[in-house]
């Protein structure tokens, strides 16, 4: 434990590439949620809940009265990604496994790095913690409509506290790893 400072070249430049590449994973995949589903808990819902929860949506459906609705022009072209049953299965069926290995990836780093028990426990949980929270609001919504928006908080919330994880640790391992005092501090302690 906390011996990843003092480690060998070659250890620390692993650790140090992993991370940088799997911040250019996730920076994608950040951009990836902005172009289909966007950062709010009102988009993420309505994109996972499906059609019930959009306002144009069926639009005069079980009903034989005639309603005017505002239009918004600028959004007729703009096409609109919802994401159904099948395509949850299958984000699900391959982040869940990305997630765990992401996870514990992490865990192993911080496990090297010079932290308190506690703090290391509390990096480790959320590295495995936010994305349970992401996915779990993601099936939530789908699968409780009446309740999407509280999901979408808790997706936007996962997403947002796994991407606090992998900043921690980056920041942490770059500080404790590269920087010349924090080397020579903690090869003395």
């Amino acid at each position: 434990m906390g011996r990843l400072p003092q480690a060998p070249f070659e250890v620390r430049l692993a650790a140090t590439l992993f991370l940088l590449l799997l911040g250019v994973a996730d920076a994608f995949g950040a951009w990836e949620v902005k172009n289909f589903a966007a950062f709010t808990p009102r988009a993420v819902a309505a994109t996972v809940a499906g059609e019930e929860g959009t306002p144009m949506a069926m639009v005069g459906h079980g009903s034989s009265r005639a309603e005017e609705r505002e239009v918004d022009l600028a959004a007729l072209d703009r096409p609109r990604h919802t994401i159904g049953r099948d395509l949850l299965v299958q984000d699900t069926h391959v982040h869940v496994p990305v997630y765990a290995l992401t996870g514990a990836a992490l865990a192993l780093l911080v496990f090297g790095l010079r932290l308190p028990s506690r703090a290391r426990s509390a990096l480790v949980a959320l590295a495995f913690v936010a994305p349970f929270a992401d996915l779990a609001g993601l099936w939530g919504a789908h699968l409780f409509r009446s309740s999407a928006l509280l999901f979408g908080w808790m997706t936007v919330a996962g997403g947002f506290a796994m991407g606090l994880a992998y900043l921690l640790v980056l920041a942490l391992t770059l500080v404790q790893c590269w920087l010349p005092d924090s080397r020579k501090e903690r090869s003395h302690a």
